[in-house]
């Protein structure tokens, strides 16, 4: 069993991480330009705030759970292997994935004890506004699939694999030639995931990530 402090914990090490990242991009002097085409990876961490879910098929042995349910702050990571193009526009293959508890029930209302986690296999197209010699404004959309798992009172429950879609836009500070510094913004939803047992649920984030982008053309 993980420690009571141990999600507190971890979003206060991720947010000095996140913290530094912005002052970073904020204040380094990036010595080269890398808007050439070619291949990338890239991987980002997030921090998620989740709009609360609503339940519908609600099983019988879940009765005095309200159905508007609320998830709180998770965080997340990404990350994706893709090719950018001359014209701007670039396409990628990516992994993402999300969790975060359910909030705890009010006095009329049961709550639920437990936690929702997502992976999701996306295929993005992005495109960039280059703009500026050493950072490029992006902007960004995907659609794919993704699994989802609830572990309500330790007993965990797969749900249906559901179509997933996403909007994101950010800003790549290329700081050398092979390095870009990534800071963005990204929406993520998906179809209505049913745990067979327990509930059918909404699932839809706000995210802010940062993270690193390789280049690996000459």
């Amino acid at each position: 069993m993980k420690p009571k402090n141990y999600t507190p914990r971890l979003k206060y090490i991720f947010c000095k991480i996140l913290a530094f990242s912005v002052a970073f991009l904020l204040l380094a002097l990036p010595t080269y330009a890398s808007n050439q085409p070619g291949p990338y990876f890239t991987l980002t961490g997030s921090i998620d705030s989740f709009e609360d879910m609503a339940l519908t098929n609600i099983s019988t042995t879940m009765s005095g759970v309200r159905p508007d349910m609320g998830r709180e702050t998770g965080l997340g990571f990404n990350h994706s292997i893709g090719y950018k193009f001359r014209n701007s526009f670039s396409t990628e293959l990516e992994f993402s994935y999300k969790g975060a508890d359910f909030k705890p029930g009010s006095e009329n209302s049961e709550g639920i004890d437990g936690d929702m986690s997502t992976k999701s296999f996306l295929v993005n197209g992005l495109y960039s506004f280059n703009i500026r010699e050493f950072y490029t404004p992006y902007i960004g959309y995907g659609v794919g699939v993704a699994s989802h798992e609830a572990n309500v009172k330790g007993l965990p429950e797969k749900g249906r694999g559901t179509l997933a879609y996403q909007f994101k836009m950010g800003v790549d500070v290329e700081y050398s030639r092979k390095l870009s510094l990534l800071l963005g913004y990204r929406y993520f939803a998906t179809d209505n995931p049913a745990f067979i047992g327990l509930f059918t649920a909404e699932s839809a984030s706000h995210s802010i990530e940062a993270g690193v982008k390789i280049h690996f053309s000459n």
